[in-house]
């Protein structure tokens, strides 16, 4: 998912206006998106876990994939020039 669909998909599940600041989603709403994001629509988890435990196991494995935070710069730089 894009940046653009995740902010048209926020405001367009809105019930209420937030002004400048832009709506609430739920943690467990941010978290599918990650998953999906990083992992890949397919990604799951064969153990039988709650729903808690099969989050850690997914920032687990995002950490995994992604070991070393990006550099401020490169942040910047990418957040400037990205689509």
């Amino acid at each position: 998912m894009k940046a653009n669909d995740f902010r048209d998909l926020v405001y367009k599940e809105s019930e209420k206006d937030y002004g400048m600041c832009p709506p609430p989603i739920s943690a467990e709403k941010s978290m599918k998106i990650m998953i999906e994001h990083f992992l890949g629509k397919d990604w799951h988890v064969v153990m039988p876990l709650c729903q808690e435990q099969v989050y850690t196991e997914a920032i687990f494995r995002i950490l995994e994939l992604n070991p070393k935070p990006k550099n401020i710069f490169k942040r910047i730089f990418n957040a400037i020039f990205s689509e």
